[in-house]
């Protein structure tokens, strides 16, 4: 079992810490608004942490996590106004919603949005929520939709949904991210939610998808 390192341990990381990232400022030479962004984005403090202690081999295959399946499909969300949200909506969750949209404070409007191309993905390497939406942008700003705009899909492109299994969406609330999960089952569709910081493994055996905004 790990153990938490002590206090001098973590002052000893996070001086590693700041000497890594002020290192890899100095070697891509980013503008200040690129090192804001990354600061204040954890997706993208994970990220670059990731890539940081990787191992570092020219020759070396990374097996991806996400398999691109929707291909030449052009999958487009119509512009919203935001102001739909999942929980109460019987209508398109017939089956099941889950009681954390209201207890996480979801049971709200989000923002108005444009015209949205999304495209889907299928898992094919297990993975938390983190490591899963990272490895495609590591800022997670880039990887949400609106609760409008996922229960829009739902209707619009039900075909898309993983049989049986989860369909995964990023959105964000109360400035923090979350992930919905809907499934398709005999009695329709029913909707979850976890916290993005929800570190079980989701096993690419069952080829659960994720649906994200076109980058």
């Amino acid at each position: 079992m790990s153990q938490s390192p002590s206090s001098g341990q973590a002052l000893e990381l996070a001086d590693i810490a700041v000497k890594a990232i002020a290192s890899g400022i100095k070697k891509e030479n980013p503008d200040f608004d690129r090192v804001q962004r990354i600061v204040g984005n954890p997706g993208a403090i994970y990220d670059f942490f990731r890539k940081l202690f990787s191992e570092k081999t020219e020759d070396k295959k990374v097996a991806p996590i996400l398999k691109f399946l929707s291909g030449d499909e052009k999958l487009v969300i119509e512009a919203l106004d935001g102001k739909k949200f999942i929980y109460g909506d019987k209508k398109v969750f017939e089956s099941d919603i889950d009681s954390d949209f209201e207890n996480y404070g979801l049971k709200k409007a989000g923002v108005a949005t444009p015209e949205t191309a999304v495209r889907v993905y299928e898992m094919v390497e297990d993975a938390v929520f983190a490591k899963m939406f990272t490895s495609l942008s590591g800022d997670l700003d880039k990887l949400c939709l609106t609760q409008h705009q996922i229960k829009r899909f739902c209707v619009k492109y039900s075909n898309w949904l993983c049989r049986g299994y989860s369909t995964f969406f990023l959105f964000k609330m109360n400035g923090e991210y979350f992930v919905a999960s809907v499934r398709v089952s005999a009695g329709g569709l029913s909707a979850h939610v976890n916290r993005f910081k929800y570190d079980d493994v989701w096993l690419a055996e069952c080829r659960r998808r994720v649906v994200v905004p076109q980058l």
